[in-house]
C-alpha cells in the first residue's frame, strides 16, 4: 500500500473525528449519535450501490481515492470507523468521556499508523505487524484525551495504546471504542 494513500486516509480519519468532536460539543451526544446512525445507514446505503456496480459520484470518488485496495467491500474501512464511533456514543453516556475516546480513536490511531510505518524499525516481540515507536505514537497523541477527562488520560491511553497493538482480528475501531468503555465503566 503506498504511503501517500495511507497519509490521506489517515488525514481523513482524524479530520473526521476532530469534526464529530465539534459536533457533539455543539449539538450534544443524543444528536451526535442520530448523526452517526443516519451516516452509517445511508453509507451502507451507498456500499450497496457500489457493490451492484452503479457509479455513484461522491461515493465512488471517496472509495478510490481513501479505500484499502486490499479492503474486501468498498467503504470497508469508513464503515468500520463510524460504527466505532457510533459504538462509543452509544456506551459511553458521558459527553467528556466519549470527547476523550474520540480523540483516542482519531488522534491516536492515526499517529500510531503513520508514525509505525514511516518511522518504525523495531516490531513488537508480540505482534510482527506492529511497531514500537508506533505503540509510543499512538499513547502520546491519545494523551489529548487529557483535556477531557484529565490524569485519566494517562491509564486509558496505555490500556488503548495495548489494546491496538495486539494481534487480533478484531478491527480497532471497534476494539478501542470497547477498550474506553470499559475503562469508563470500571472508574
Amino acid at each position: 500500500m503506498s504511503r501517500e494513500l495511507e497519509l490521506r486516509r489517515q488525514a481523513v480519519h482524524v479530520a473526521l473525528g476532530l469534526a464529530l468532536l465539534l459536533l457533539l460539543l455543539v449539538l450534544g451526544r443524543m444528536k451526535a449519535i442520530y448523526l452517526l446512525a443516519s451516516i452509517l445507514f445511508f453509507g451502507f446505503l451507498l456500499i450497496s450501490l457500489v457493490m451492484q456496480g452503479r457509479k455513484i459520484p461522491l461515493a465512488s470518488w471517496f472509495v478510490e481515492r481513501f479505500e484499502r485496495k486490499s479492503a474486501p467491500l468498498p467503504g470497508y474501512g469508513s464503515a468500520w470507523y463510524v460504527a466505532g464511533f457510533l459504538l462509543c456514543a452509544l456506551l459511553i453516556r458521558d459527553v467528556s468521556e466519549f470527547s476523550a475516546s474520540i480523540l483516542i480513536l482519531s488522534l491516536g490511531d492515526a499517529a500510531s499508523n503513520i508514525i509505525g510505518s514511516h518511522f518504525g524499525k523495531p516490531p513488537l516481540p508480540y505482534n510482527n505487524g506492529k511497531t514500537v515507536e508506533g505503540t509510543l505514537a499512538f499513547f502520546l497523541f491519545s494523551l489529548t484525551s487529557f483535556f477531557f477527562i484529565g490524569y485519566y488520560a494517562i491509564p486509558l491511553s496505555l490500556l488503548c495504546a495495548l489494546i491496538e497493538s495486539l494481534p487480533v482480528k478484531i478491527d480497532d475501531n471497534i476494539s478501542i471504542p470497547i477498550a474506553c468503555a470499559l475503562f469508563f465503566f470500571l472508574l
